[in-house]
């Protein structure tokens, strides 16, 4: 048995937005195996949708601040540009989502598996990522500043390239996995369990390098 649902009793919270809550019954009332929830550029504030299965959602600037999406499926979901500054995304999938361009500070994605998500020039300042799988992610101009990387698996991610860093500057990454990484960012990163030991230019490229990484050059 699916460990997702789909069906209007699921819903724990239904957003405050008219709009919105009529997408998510629209939705809910196709029984088509392909339907998808369609809310582009709507505002879903004041739900929770945790647990729900909404893979293939297109989701893209739609306004999702604060939104609970815990233990929730987003696989292949479209969240490009999307408002999601306080969103819980615990333990959600996330695989092969695009959340290009979103604004994510301080959203929750504490065990989230973002397997071969794109992140590119997304803002996740302050987001709690610890222990998520972003392992085969794109991470272009990713801002992480202030994050928590903790024991996250970042194993065959690109971290940006030389024009377009991933930021990782006051990140907290004791206990991140990076076999395979490469690309480039900008320090400097705790890597410390206190979060007491900053490394940054070369000291960190070496740690980088300890850690697994194939090729991945600080550039700030």
């Amino acid at each position: 048995m699916s460990r997702y649902h789909r069906a209007s009793g699921d819903v724990i919270r239904w957003p405050d937005s008219p709009d919105a809550r009529g997408a998510l019954e629209k939705w809910l009332a196709d029984s088509a195996p392909t339907a998808y929830l369609s809310g582009d550029f709507l505002d879903f504030r004041g739900a929770d949708l945790s647990r729900l299965d909404l893979a293939g959602a297109y989701l893209a600037n739609a306004r999702l601040a604060g939104v609970r999406f815990a233990g929730a499926n987003l696989g292949d979901a479209n969240l490009a540009n999307a408002e999601l500054r306080g969103a819980d995304f615990s333990f959600a999938d996330l695989a092969k989502a695009e959340l290009v361009g979103c604004s994510a500070g301080k959203a929750r994605f504490h065990s989230a598996r973002l397997f071969s998500a794109q992140l590119d020039d997304a803002v996740l300042e302050g987001a709690d990522l610890s222990h998520a799988i972003l392992n085969s992610a794109t991470l272009y101009r990713t801002d992480l500043r202030g994050a928590n990387l903790g024991f996250a698996s970042l194993r065959w991610c690109t971290l940006g390239g030389a024009s377009m860093p991933a930021v990782l500057s006051g990140a907290r990454m004791f206990g991140c996995q990076f076999e395979g990484a490469k690309g480039a960012v900008v320090g400097p990163v705790f890597v410390d369990e206190e979060a007491t030991r900053s490394l940054g230019g070369g000291e960190l490229e070496a740690w980088l390098s300890a850690q697994g990484a194939e090729s991945v050059q600080v550039v700030g």
